[in-house]
């Protein structure tokens, strides 16, 4: 299912599998199959490329910093991922082979 249905949950799959096989698989046990079998839940986007005047702006912020000594040592850098632990984001994701490029 995961195969051809890319944006499937994996809490349809294991419920689809129950509903045939009469035999419960739990959502984690699915995704952990498919990551082996060389699949893994990923976002579809990497994101809006950035215009000639976001890289500006980008370039004038990273000028006027250039200087900075003892300020970078107060800043805090990330990689911006989010971490959601009481709900769902609300992002879809697809399943992707390892190595394979996103659109």
């Amino acid at each position: 299912m995961a195969v051809t249905d890319r944006s499937i949950a994996s809490r349809t799959v294991a419920q689809h599998i129950e509903s045939v096989t009469h035999h419960s698989e739990s959502a984690r046990t699915i995704r952990h199959r498919l990551q082996q079998s060389g699949l893994s839940a990923r976002r579809p986007l990497r994101g809006l490329p950035l215009t000639q005047n976001h890289k500006r702006l980008l370039r004038q912020w990273c000028d006027e910093r250039r200087m900075w000594v003892a300020e970078w040592n107060e800043v805090v850098f990330t990689d911006e991922s989010r971490i959601c632990l009481q709900h769902h984001d609300g992002r879809i994701r697809v399943w992707r082979h390892r190595g394979e490029d996103v659109e």
